[in-house]
Parts: C-alpha cells; sequence; structure tokens
C-alpha cells in the first residue's frame, strides 16, 4: 500500500536519475542521509523488529549504504586535496561550521601562509579525525580516484585497475582500497619533482602484481578471494626479502607483554657483528662490565671507541636512609645468578648509560658537558653524541611510600616500588615544586632563550606538546614565550608552554591561542574546531596533570 512517504520517496529517485544534479542538491542530500538512517534506525515497531525478512531486508540495504559511504568518504578526501581546502582562511572555515555556505559566491582564501600546511591536517582538525587516519584517507585517494604532482596538476590513479573496480557499485570498496594499500608497498616510489607513477611492480614471472590482484578479486566467494590475494601479496613479500633483505631493518616496537615493553631488533650482518662484540664484551666475566651483569646491574659506562670505564659506585642505600635504618633491616639472600638473556640486557642498557662528558672529553680535549638531549655533533671527530636522561615524576606520598604507584618516567613508563628505590639511589634529585636552590626559573628579559632547568621543569609540567591530541615527545618540541618575547614578555617557566613544531607555526599564525592558566598553560582551538572557545590541554603526552 503506497503512503504519502512512499510516494515522495519514489518522486525523489525519479529525480535523482536525471543528470543534473547540481553541488547545492548534492550538498543537501549528504546532509539528509545521516538524518533518514536515524529515523530508519528507530522504525519499524515491534511487529517489524520481529520479523526476519525484515531483518535480513533492512542488513542488506545497510551493507549496499556502508560501502556507498565509504566511496563517498574517500571521493570527498579527494575533494578536499584537488580543491586546496587547506587554503580557506581562519574567517571562511568559522563562518561554514555555523551556517550553510553559499556556493555562488568566491571561497575566501588565505592572504599569507595557509592556515594548515596539508589537506590532511585540514581534513583531521575538520572531521576531528586522527591525523593519520586523513593521511589514509587521501592516500586512498591517491590510489582509486586521482594523484597530485608538486604543482599541483592532477594525474589518473596509481592503480588504474583498482580504480575501475572501486567505481563498480556492485564491488565491495574496502576490500578494493585494502588491496590497494597493501600493493602499494611495493611500488618504487617516485623521485620528489617526478610526476606520479602508476602501478608497475611485478612478481617473479614478470606478471604485474595489480593484474594479478584484480583477477583475484573476481573470486565470488568472500573467503576464497581473501585466501587468493593474500596468497598473491605473501609470494611478493618473500620474493621482496630475498632481494633486498636489508630493506628490512630497522628498530620496532611490539607493544607490551606481561608489563615488559617488547622491542624487536633487525640488522644487517655489519650491524649484527658490532651489536654481538658489543654484548660479548660487556658480558664477558673477566670485566668489571661483565661481573657487573652478572650482579644485575646496567649502570656499565663506556667510552668513546668501546672502551669499558669504571661507573661510580652504588651506594648501598638512599641519601635519605640512615645506617641505623639500613642496619635494622636483615639482609637478603643473595639474588641467583641472572640468565644469558638478562647479562646481555644489563650489559646493553649499560651501554646505552654513555657518559657524554668523558665522552665529548675524549674526542675534543677542553670540551665542555653537553646539554641533555641536545644530540650534538662533537668537534673534528664528528662523533653524534647523546647524552640520555631518566627524568621520573612522583608525588610526596610515592616518595614516603604511602601510595600504590610508585612514579612514571617522562615517557610514560611506570616503575616498580624496587625501581624508584633504585632510581633514587643513583638519581640527582631536583625539588622541581620549588625550582631548587641553585636552578634559576626565572630570567625575565637577561636571556630569550629558555636554560636546560627550565625546559627541564617544563617538560615535567607538560609532558610535551600541550595542543590535544598531539602526540610529540618532549624532546622534539619547541617552548614558547606566552607573552611574547616580541611584546616585551620575559623568559620563565611560567610564561612558557611546550609546543611541537607545527603547533609553534599555527600559535604564531593566529590559529591557536595559548594562555598561561596560573602556570598551568592551556590552548584554545579556532572557532570551526571548538565553537565554545574552551581553554583546552593535551592529556595524551600529559602521563601526569601538573
Amino acid at each position: 500500500m503506497s503512503t504519502p512517504l512512499t510516494q515522495v520517496l519514489e518522486d525523489l529517485s525519479r529525480r535523482l536519475e536525471q543528470p543534473d544534479l547540481g553541488a547545492g542538491d548534492a550538498l543537501a542530500l549528504a546532509v539528509l542521509i545521516p538524518a533518514l538512517l536515524r529515523r530508519v534506525r528507530s522504525a519499524g515497531g515491534p511487529s517489524s523488529s520481529a520479523d526476519p525478512r525484515f531483518a535480513l531486508a533492512l542488513a542488506a540495504a545497510a551493507e549496499e549504504t556502508a560501502d556507498e559511504s565509504v566511496r563517498v568518504q574517500i571521493h570527498a578526501a579527494h575533494l578536499i586535496e584537488a580543491s586546496a581546502a587547506h587554503s580557506l582562511s581562519v574567517l571562511e572555515l568559522d563562518a561554514l561550521r555555523e551556517t550553510e555556505p553559499d556556493l555562488a559566491l568566491p571561497p575566501q582564501l588565505c592572504e599569507g601562509r595557509p592556515s594548515f600546511t596539508s589537506p590532511e591536517e585540514l581534513a583531521a582538525a575538520w572531521l576531528d579525525v586522527d591525523f593519520f587516519e586523513a593521511r589514509r584517507r587521501m592516500a586512498d585517494a591517491h590510489h582509486v580516484i586521482a594523484q597530485f604532482d608538486y604543482q599541483h596538476q592532477q594525474h589518473p590513479p596509481q592503480f588504474t585497475r583498482l580504480a575501475a573496480r572501486f567505481a563498480d557499485p556492485g564491488q565491495h570498496p574496502r576490500e578494493i582500497l585494502s588491496a590497494a594499500r597493501r600493493l602499494e608497498k611495493f611500488e618504487e616510489p617516485a623521485a620528489e619533482f617526478a610526476a606520479p607513477r602508476t602501478a608497475s611492480a611485478q612478481d617473479a614471472s614478470g606478471a604485474l602484481l595489480e593484474q594479478l590482484i584484480d583477477d583475484a578479486l573476481d573470486e565470488p566467494q568472500s573467503t576464497s578471494r581473501q585466501r587468493r590475494v593474500n596468497k598473491i601479496f605473501k609470494q611478493a613479500r618473500t620474493q621482496a626479502e630475498e632481494e633486498d633483505p636489508a630493506a628490512l631493518a630497522g628498530l620496532f616496537r611490539r607493544g607490551t607483554r606481561h608489563g615488559l615493553t617488547c622491542i624487536e631488533l633487525l640488522l644487517d650482518p655489519l650491524g649484527a657483528e658490532l651489536f654481538d662484540s658489543i654484548v660479548a664484551q660487556a658480558d664477558n666475566p673477566r670485566t668489571q662490565a661483565g661481573q657487573q651483569a652478572r650482579e644485575g646491574q646496567s649502570n656499565v659506562v663506556f667510552g668513546a671507541f668501546g672502551r669499558q670505564e669504571s661507573a661510580a659506585p652504588i651506594p648501598e642505600h638512599p641519601d635519605f636512609v640512615t645506617d641505623e635504618e639500613a642496619a635494622a633491616h636483615t639482609e637478603p639472600d643473595p639474588a641467583p645468578e641472572p640468565s644469558v638473556a638478562l647479562r646481555r640486557l644489563n650489559a646493553l642498557l649499560g651501554f646505552l648509560r654513555i657518559n657524554s662528558q668523558r665522552l665529548r672529553k675524549l674526542v675534543e680535549p677542553g670540551g665542555q658537558d653537553p646539554l641533555p638531549g641536545t644530540g650534538d655533533t662533537d668537534g673534528a671527530q664528528g662523533v653524534a653524541t647523546v647524552a640520555p636522561q631518566v627524568v621520573v615524576t612522583l608525588t610526596l606520598a610515592e616518595l614516603e611510600e604511602r601510595a600504590a604507584t610508585h612514579g612514571i618516567t617522562l615517557h610514560g613508563h611506570q616503575l616498580s616500588a624496587a625501581q624508584l628505590r633504585r632510581t633514587l639511589a643513583e638519581a640527582k634529585i631536583i625539588p622541581l615544586v620549588l625550582g631548587g636552590k641553585s636552578q634559576v626559573l626565572d630570567m625575565g628579559r637577561a636571556a630569550r632563550y629558555h636554560t636546560e632547568p627550565m625546559r627541564l621543569a617544563i617538560t615535567v609540567r607538560d609532558g610535551g606538546c600541550i595542543v590535544p591530541g598531539c602526540t610529540r615527545d618532549p624532546e622534539s618540541c619547541n617552548i614558547h614565550h606566552i607573552w611574547l618575547w616580541s611584546e616585551g614578555g620575559v623568559t620563565s617557566v611560567y610564561w612558557g608552554a611546550m609546543l611541537c613544531e607545527k603547533h609553534h607555526h599555527d600559535v604564531h599564525a593566529g590559529l591557536i591561542k595559548v594562555i598561561a592558566n596560573g602556570g598551568v598553560p592551556q590552548v584554545i582551538m579556532p572557532r570551526f574546531m571548538d565553537p565554545d572557545q574552551r581553554p583546552v590541554r593535551n592529556t595524551v603526552n600529559q602521563h601526569r596533570a601538573a
């Protein structure tokens, strides 16, 4: 039986078949679709909910809608890049968020530096998605819609066969995009200023990989189709590993297991020999380093050319524990000798704890102690030195062992009670809350750049870039003058804020505002991202609230 709504939908379907659908009509339909889907989800009533035919028909329609939604999503990502939407002015973006755009008027663009440095950054901010998700969508558009060169000239998609399949309403777009992403890993990257390239990767027989994947996607049964595709990629990966195994080298984080961080290290033969030599020397029982590795210690110090040096002795108990208190505790039984794997780990950790000051003196006579974390290159020898430092944040309750937690490092690693005690025994403790008697945390106008103690205090407070969602670590961030130096600002912890390079530029471009907020700085995002203009602060890098 026909209803008024059914008649309206039938009329709409006939109108959609006309080829003259304008941009305004297309946008109106796109805005209407989510509302229609929400209404469908709440419709039906008890009788329809109990009817399996309604459930299956709705599931089939929802699957087709989801497939089409993926196509529109990637098409929209392509349009963001093709139209250079990241060059829109902030005022235009604010207006677009608040009201429906008048597409008859020309868009208002930035006169100088674009509001965003790339279409991916705009897409992430506008859609409130992760930057890497926005970048993945742009890459998907390059695979199956169009590519752009450095002059923003449009070129055919990278995979023309998969592009034709992606545009086919009868195909599953997510499978095609997944295959394109996997296929892209086997393609040679184009030169910096060269035109984008189309598929060229081949298997051992010389057949084009894209053609093989395209043929495999013709398989009607989904499980068999995936098996054929996986088999092709497995063979191609094995072939690539045999041709260039060194390309697989690297250091990879593999998550955590049983509270331990898993790190995988893949080395070429020369690198493996150097690594084995370091571990073998440090694990030699006839050396002090080897003895300490067997005692479960990892404070071995290495010289510039692999020579093992004497490490500073470890105190029997922390400074804040008196001899009488230490004597009151019974001596525990000696720990069993560490396993071979643990000895080698102790040796490696000892090597990583390089004494930067002694290294500098070895390669550059008269050198000075480098600043921690600068990674500067020393002298004529060209030896790059890095001074590792472990910064642990803990509360007074944790220090006095009145809390269940035991401190957390700057990079988010939680310490056990034993690890905290050992860190306190070896550490140079700086009371950052007070700034320390000798740590100058406010230099006024005497110097423009923040000192290392000031940077350390800001690092502990901010934990990295303070812009919400940013994951840049403290080592790669700058210290921003909230009260601008050019406007009479001072160099201090109170008026300093940690920002990554990208967001630092955004602040100076007027896109983001930073406020001191009583010494715990916050940011105010653009109005099109936050209409309420609320001061916010990053919670990703901030392992401990200031």
